[in-house]
């Protein structure tokens, strides 16, 4: 059967073969019939609606700021200069005092440890740098708002602060004037803190100075400071101080005689907290340029003011108030209470917020040059590069390598190569193993 034939009994059922009949003559025989080609429809596929995916926010807290880590680096290298400075030259001072005859007078006033501008000043920074870390560590916690969540990160600061407390006496042991157990305190009360408004940190760090002021008033004009000898750290009967391991001597400086004592250095932390809040706000990356520039106005602000209440005050007092306008810290911290003042702790205040405002910027701004990048690493270990910037010259003196009667400029020198040394091993040794020693030792304690 042909193909017409096949078509037509799918279409109608089989049909009867018919004979074909004879041919007349002259009439041309049919030929084969060739079926016409069936072109298939094409076949148009479905479209496939692919599954919408479902992105998880992460809830572990908030990512970590390079540019911060990079503010924390460059800290250090005031903290190496000005601890340098006096360690390396202790036989020299001994005999000669701070003055250098090598060395230019403006030098000299620059870095004296004591009484010099920047006296306290990278100190300070760091400690506001712990605010900011605070505040920016807790934020997923408080913005989620469950009381589990703000109860376990409060624990975890009060669980570090215990560890830098710990870490800190031993640290005293061979680098006095340390700042670690501070900073463990700072911790333990800056656990209450993070679930305040803004406004309310504003006010108690003013709190904190104006009730640091009073006290140091009350203990001038109605106590004897001498029968204050108890908040001075010093022991009535041996006229020494007592240890920062008793309990005697870690209250006391904590409180009022330490070179960083929390009246009124938890000031700092706050200002950092809040600080925090305003270089990098919820939701957003970083604050923009304008916002950057309103903040460093803040800062400028804030340590005009402290520089002015100093000139005014040291027109209007007597010698005997002569205190009261001081920017010195040394002489300020020799009396119970004394770093209150707010001359010191305004102008401290705004030249941190200025510093890390900056110094973040230039770091956010070039963070892909090579020395940004090492510097950030680097500021991520420098509980670790802290502690070895004063092992390593105690050991080494301890064991008579190296002496103490260096002058001004090599104690500088010193100074920088050290710290040089520290970030560019410290910065090796955080790209190899993600986080230093002690860093280690902090997280697997306080979490």
């Amino acid at each position: 059967r042909d193909a017409v034939t096949a078509i037509d009994e799918a279409a109608t059922g089989p049909i009867s073969p018919v004979a074909p009949g004879p041919v007349a003559p002259g009439a041309v025989a049919p030929g084969p019939v060739v079926p016409e080609p069936v072109v298939p429809e094409p076949v148009v596929p479905e479209p496939v609606v692919p599954e919408p995916v479902v992105v998880v926010p992460a809830v572990s807290g908030s990512p970590r700021v390079a540019e911060f880590d990079v503010v924390r680096a460059v800290a250090l290298l005031g903290v190496f200069t000005m601890n340098y400075v006096v360690f390396w030259r202790v036989e020299q001072l001994r005999g000669l005092g701070w003055s250098d005859e090598r060395a230019p007078g403006w030098l000299v006033t620059v870095l004296h440890p004591w009484s010099g501008p920047l006296s306290t000043r990278f100190a300070a920074t760091l400690v506001t740098l712990v605010g900011m870390g605070i505040a920016l560590g807790a934020r997923s916690a408080v913005a989620g708002g469950d009381p589990a969540r703000i109860s376990g990160q409060r624990w975890r600061l009060r669980r570090r602060g215990v560890l830098f407390i710990l870490v800190g006496v031993m640290f005293d042991a061979v680098w006095s004037g340390e700042i670690l157990h501070y900073v463990g305190t700072y911790l333990i009360l800056a656990a209450w803190m993070i679930t305040w408004s803004t406004r309310r940190l504003v006010a108690a760090a003013f709190g904190v100075v104006a009730f640091t002021a009073a006290l140091r008033v009350c203990v001038f004009v109605v106590v004897d400071e001498r029968s204050f000898s108890w908040w001075n750290g010093v022991n009535a009967r041996s006229a020494r101080r007592f240890p920062v391991g008793t309990p005697q001597g870690y209250l006391s400086s904590v409180l009022s005689w330490g070179g960083h004592p929390v009246l009124p250095w938890l000031t700092f932390v706050i200002v950092g907290m809040v600080l925090a809040r305003r270089l990098v706000p919820e939701g957003v990356d970083h604050v923009s340029n304008r916002g950057r520039l309103r903040i460093v106005l803040g800062g400028v602000v804030l340590a005009g003011a402290g520089f002015a209440f100093a000139m005014i005050a040291n027109v209007v007092v007597t010698d005997r108030w002569a205190w009261v306008a001081s920017l010195d810290p040394v002489s300020l911290a020799g009396s119970p209470f004394g770093l209150g003042m707010p001359a010191y702790v305004l102008s401290v205040a705004g030249t941190a917020v200025v510093a890390i405002t900056l110094i973040s910027w230039l770091a956010r701004r070039w963070e892909g040059l090579l020395p940004v990048r090492v510097l950030a690493r680097a500021g991520r270990v420098t509980f670790t590069i802290y502690v070895l910037h004063g092992l390593v010259p105690w050991a080494l003196t301890v064991h008579g390598i190296v002496g103490q009667g260096h002058g001004l400029y090599a104690s500088l020198a010193i100074a920088f190569g050290a710290w040089s040394c520290a970030v560019t091993v410290g910065a090796l040794y955080q790209r190899w193993r993600r986080i230093g020693p002690l860093e280690w030792l902090l997280r697997r304690i306080g979490g």
